[in-house]
């Protein structure tokens, strides 16, 4: 399809291209399970996340790397602490920590952390308005199913500022919060039907903009921005696979590679 303006300068990875190419990596530390070649396939994202995110290292560090870190841990308690195995270190009530349970611990607790960390670095260097559109034009998703998706996406800032809203309106008049159940009910209540009722209205309006657009959900539509492939895709896509395919290479070699599933 054509576009109807200039092509735009490639300034980030095609999305379509770098959500196939996360979800193949993905796969692929999915079948590895030992714990170090997980750690250094995990390393990859992680390290990519740091470099290519535009955000400060404080803020990078507090919202995402510590939660990460968190779920992380706890994947790997949950391994470790009920694994059964000829070796065991120890065993303390219900738990029993063996050497298959730390190994399998590990694994996962690293495969859970390159999971997480791939799918910041999506999210976090992406553009909404540019997938939907790359889904369209790359993966041939429907116009009306990628529409759907972006207006649902961008509902959520607005329902956001609503509740803003609401909430300071409740401040001025004097609605205050109590302890009991009955009355944070009612306050629930209170910001919920405000909210569907403001997300009701604004999804008509969006209806009708559409259908004023002659917007029927087929493919008998231009584009405005034209989405496609550029040297940049080349070298993002080239960073990943050879970084992985030198791990994979050297932990074949030295022969602490193991493939599988971990159950």
């Amino acid at each position: 399809m054509r576009s109807l303006g200039e092509n735009n300068q490639h300034t980030e990875v095609n999305p379509s291209g770098k959500l196939v190419l996360h979800v193949l990596l993905m796969v692929l530390i999915s079948v590895v399970r030992d714990p170090l070649t997980t750690f250094l396939l995990m390393m990859i994202p992680a390290l990519l996340t740091f470099v290519y995110v535009r955000m400060p290292i404080k803020q990078l560090i507090t919202f995402i790397v510590l939660p990460f870190l968190l779920l992380s841990l706890l994947s790997f308690w949950g391994i470790f602490a009920f694994a059964k195995g000829e070796e065991v270190y120890f065993a303390w009530g219900w738990f029993q920590f063996t050497e298959v349970g730390l190994q399998n611990g590990l694994t996962i607790g690293f495969r859970t952390l390159g999971y997480l960390f791939y799918g910041a670095l999506f999210i976090l260097t992406t553009d909404v308005t540019s997938l939907v559109l790359s889904l369209m034009q790359q993966l041939r998703l429907k116009p009306k199913w990628a529409y759907s998706i972006l207006a649902g996406i961008r509902f959520i800032p607005i329902l956001k500022d609503d509740f803003t809203q609401i909430r300071a309106a409740h401040k001025v008049r004097g609605v205050h919060r109590s302890g009991k159940r009955l009355a944070q009910v009612r306050m629930l209540a209170g910001y919920t039907v405000p909210l569907l009722s403001q997300g009701i209205r604004k999804s008509e309006r969006v209806a009708i903009a559409l259908e004023a657009r002659n917007f029927d959900g087929s493919w008998n539509r231009t584009f405005y921005r034209q989405i496609s492939w550029s040297k940049l895709d080349i070298k993002y896509a080239a960073i990943m696979l050879i970084s992985v395919l030198i791990i994979v290479v050297i932990a074949t070699y030295l022969g602490f590679i193991r493939w599988g599933l971990v159950k």
